[in-house]
């Protein structure tokens, strides 16, 4: 019938159909309805009351068992819940078995087709969703293969494996003895002079640390040693593979035999070109290495390393490159030092020392702007927590958006290593081979001996600067005072950059100087933010009134004193944009109509000096001003856990773009275990299908590529992630936001739908094209691997040149949801939720 009402009435009738009063039931159930449905309803009931004369059959066609089931000389199959709709509908229907009942059990919810069906509307409500069943991680085997572009493989970031000795592949018996006297023969699979991998039966059961005497028992037939000799050995690793088991042993320091050596050296020299250098560790170093450098020059967030004194973390080093020097540059005030460092005041200090007592990591949300006024920088900053507990969000978010200075920061830190600051190259020390490279110098130890932490900070302010407001208590402005930096001489922070081909067009240069600009009959003072040859960044004391290419006359009165013989006043440009509150201009000079020297624009010509004949000026931010040697080890401490999972894109020669790696380190955020969960993920490769569902590579992805060129700083996108679960499967529901079109109410709507029983994630996601790969960083294994496995060597460097792009994706889910002003109490039910899909996973 055509609608629930009629369904309703159809249901209350079916049990009176074949009562005598049926009649007279009938006409007072439908006293209200017309003479045509009346009639549609009757028909309706005798057609399903009349005796029905199929056979069932359920067999192939439900998910339970089916067995024989005879009536009335009729012999059906049916499962439980079939023969329970079967014998009701006899106790309805007086013992018929009724066309309805056939019905009813054809429809059950157990029946295939039904299923199938209700998987089908399911799945197109998800599509209309962008969402996506992920799959459960029994469904997976280990032959089962996931649609490229979605499985993607992984390298471990500063996973260097490093041999002292050269490791030769050589199958030879030797017998193994432990401490129990039980002897087993074993066959190596590869040896060096104080090492060996051996294959033992998998019933023979030992672990990491067990002591093994070894043997030499089938070089003893060939050459001259003693079979009878025992050279003590300990496990350092097991591994099982099938019916056999391999132990990889190490020759204990306390034995000692100088014509064991020197027979073992002699050996592996002579037989080395015959069976070949085990060289798997120098491979695997080589495609770690590789992939990390094209995300270096690339890097987004900025390391912080961190010594511990006088009860506060002092920021002694940042590592900076042309995609994170924007960070770095809003912090050097009008003296032109690194004043970052006094965002970690004591107080702050202790609480972060405190978390990082109890967990692996701290994670903050730092707000900060500052104000130009009679040529200072004033910076002001809180932590989220400072605001929420003091009740002074809405203040000081909504004053501080109103200004381009107005900042962002996720903050993370964790302990670090100083051990980890050199990383030996993957070739055994006492092979010759060209661009080895040399420990750091006893100076550069020194310097580095004092750091204790690694923090991170990652600008977030394209993702949260929407959510502002303009309504603030004007009353607590005045108290914001209290976020206001002290005027102290600053922690003296190096700056130290990492050196890549330059990614920009033009040189940039932070430099803060002081000038005056003019527009019409305004008159502003300001401060010079950053220079070039063709351009400039202003910060004026006050608002202007400025179009796009206005013309502004600005005198450098800063440079004035020492530069006499330049004429640096009313020196024209034009307004290439400004921020909203008219206080940041960009400028650049006019176009020349010639090249005539007395046409030469007067900006340009100093500045082009300026760079030239008195870099030291500008040393601070264009050259290393650290000890020499000391970026390759702060490189290393921040390649041993970054916090991000860059994912990379491969073009083949078809120009086929796909995804093909992803990086991960120990440093792991919850989008980063999410991904490790997924099903289908494992310990060498990431599925990526239930993330980048349907046609999302190609959609939102690659388009916003390919309009980038290798010197384009990043472009962010946002990706929004609703975990949850829809009749027992677990499903992942996307969306895409581009960060020059950010709607707030959206995201908003996104997180409302998440908060009563799904788990949300926000990620910022950075994509960058890469270039050519840097293979002189990579020059020394290179050379080795190409002696001993040429044609590996080639696969991998042709696989490093098809690296296209990158998208570097950071979990910025916490950042998001105190700006969406998610409770406290919310935000931990998110954090069980999750904690719980992971343990299920």
């Amino acid at each position: 019938m055509p609608n629930a009402h009629f369904e309703q009435l159809i249901e209350q009738l079916k049990p009176v159909v074949n009562e005598p009063d049926f009649d007279k039931i009938f006409r007072a159930l439908t006293e209200g309805e017309d003479g045509p449905t009346r009639f549609q309803l009757k028909m309706e009931l005798r057609r399903l009351a009349s005796p029905c004369l199929q056979t069932v059959d359920l067999r192939n066609r439900v998910s339970g068992r089916c067995e024989p089931y005879d009536f009335l000389g009729r012999r059906h199959y049916l499962d439980e819940v079939a023969k329970d709709i079967f014998e009701r509908g006899l106790r309805i229907y007086n013992g018929v078995f009724t066309q309805d009942t056939y019905e009813q059990i054809l429809t059950a919810e157990n029946n295939n087709r039904v299923i199938q069906e209700k998987e089908r509307e399911q799945a197109l409500e998800r599509k209309n969703q962008h969402a996506e069943r992920v799959a459960t991680r029994e469904e997976y085997t280990a032959d089962d293969e996931i649609q490229s572009p979605y499985l993607v493989d992984t390298f471990h970031f500063g996973d260097y494996p490093y041999r002292a000795e050269e490791r030769m592949n050589f199958s030879v018996e030797v017998r193994l003895e432990d401490d129990q006297l039980t002897s087993k023969k074993a066959i190596t699979s590869d040896i060096s002079v104080t090492g060996l991998r051996v294959r033992v039966d998998v019933d023979w059961q030992k672990k990491t640390g067990d002591k093994l005497n070894v043997y030499f028992t089938g070089l003893a037939k060939e050459f001259t040693l003693d079979p009878q000799m025992a050279i003590p050995y300990t496990i350092v690793a097991v591994q099982r593979q099938g019916d056999k088991t391999y132990l990889s042993l190490n020759r204990s320091s306390e034995f000692s035999s100088d014509s064991l050596d020197k027979f073992l050296k002699q050996f592996i020299n002579g037989y080395k070109k015959r069976y070949r250098v085990n060289i798997d560790n120098t491979y695997h170093a080589l495609m770690n290495k590789g992939h990390e450098q094209f995300l270096m020059p690339r890097l987004g967030v900025l390391p912080i390393y961190f010594a511990f004194r006088d009860k506060q973390l002092q920021a002694d080093y940042v590592l900076t490159t042309d995609n994170n020097r924007h960070i770095i540059e809003d912090w050097i005030n009008e003296h032109n030092q690194i004043s970052i460092g006094s965002l970690f005041n004591p107080r702050r200090s202790a609480h972060f020392i405190k978390r990082l007592a109890e967990h692996p990591e701290a994670s903050v949300t730092f707000l900060t702007f500052s104000i130009t006024a009679r040529g200072k920088i004033y910076y002001y900053s809180a932590l989220a927590e400072e605001l929420l507990k003091n009740d002074f969000w809405d203040t000081f978010v909504n004053f501080a958006a109103q200004k381009s200075s107005f900042r962002v920061y996720q903050f993370r830190l964790r302990k670090l290593d100083p051990e980890q600051a050199w990383q030996p190259q993957a070739v055994p020390l006492e092979v010759q081979i060209p661009f080895r490279l040399n420990p750091p110098s006893p100076r550069v130890k020194q310097a580095l001996a004092p750091l204790n932490y690694l923090g991170t900070l990652t600008d977030v302010t394209d993702s949260m600067r929407q959510f502002a407001g303009n309504d603030f208590d004007k009353s607590q402005v005045k108290a914001l005072k209290v976020f206001l930096h002290p005027p102290a001489v600053p922690i003296r922070t190096k700056d130290v950059r990492l050196e890549f081909v330059d990614l920009r067009k033009e040189q940039r240069f932070s430099y803060r100087s002081r000038c005056r600009l003019r527009i019409g009959k305004a008159i502003r003072e300001g401060m010079i933010l950053d220079l070039s040859v063709h351009g400039l960044k202003v910060q004026l004391d006050d608002a202007v009134d400025t179009q796009v290419n206005d013309t502004v006359l600005l005198s450098l009165t800063g440079f004035e004193k020492n530069h006499k013989k330049f004429d640096l006043r009313d020196i024209p440009y034009l307004v290439v944009n400004s921020d909203v509150s008219q206080t940041t201009l960009n400028l650049k000079i006019p176009k020349q109509k010639t090249d005539d020297k007395k046409q030469r624009h007067a900006g340009a010509e100093f500045f082009r000096f300026l760079i030239k004949e008195h870099r030291d000026q500008l040393k601070l931010l264009h050259e290393n001003t650290s000890l020499n040697g000391i970026e390759l080890c702060l490189r290393n401490l921040y390649c041993a856990a970054p916090p991000s999972v860059p994912l990379y894109l491969y073009q083949n020669k078809k120009r086929q773009v796909t995804l093909r790696r992803a990086g991960v380190s120990s440093w792991r955020s919850g989008w980063a275990k999410l991904l490790a969960h997924l099903p289908g993920s494992g310990a060498d490769n990431l599925n990526i299908q239930p993330v980048l569902r349907g046609s999302s590579l190609a959609t939102e992805i690659l388009p916003p590529l390919q309009a980038l060129s290798r010197s384009d700083r990043p472009l962010k996108k946002l990706l929004l992630v609703k975990l949850y679960q829809d009749q027992g499967e677990s499903v992942l529901q996307t969306q895409w936001q581009t960060f020059d079109s950010l709607d707030t109410a959206t995201i908003l709507s996104f997180v409302d739908q998440c908060l009563p029983d799904a788990v949300f994630f926000a990620v910022q996601v950075e994509l960058s094209r890469t270039g050519r790969p840097d293979i002189q960083f990579v020059q020394a294994e290179m050379s080795y691997l190409s002696q001993y496995a040429s044609h590996r060597a080639n696969e991998l460097e042709e696989e490093l040149w098809q690296v296209y792009a990158v998208a570097d994706t950071h979990d910025i889910t916490a950042e998001v949801l105190k700006f969406a002003d998610v409770s406290l109490e919310n935000i931990k039910h998110q954090q069980q939720r999750l904690n719980s899909w992971l343990s299920a996973n």
